[in-house]
């Protein structure tokens, strides 16, 4: 259980020791990795704005990409709950 949590041993047991609860949903790690990759690229977005090097950004994609992810967590957390 450790290892499919991604935990260390020792941080499993101290963890369930301590009443823990230790939930692994499978495929939200891949969603959460391209998350974080989207909130960077928006980060770098907004310097940039700040910085007056960019003043126009067409996020259409950005949209879709985040509807995508979200329709991905929702079926993810679904199928969890059977």
């Amino acid at each position: 259980m450790a290892k499919r949590s991604g935990m260390s041993m020792s941080d499993y047991v101290t963890a369930c020791c301590l009443g823990k609860q230790v939930v692994v949903i499978d495929g939200l790690k891949e969603v959460l990795k391209e998350l974080k990759s989207m909130g960077r690229n928006l980060n770098q977005l907004v310097t940039l704005a700040h910085m007056g090097r960019v003043t126009v950004v067409n996020l259409d994609g950005v949209r879709q990409a985040f509807s995508e992810l979200c329709t991905a967590v929702r079926l993810i957390l679904e199928r969890r709950r059977w």
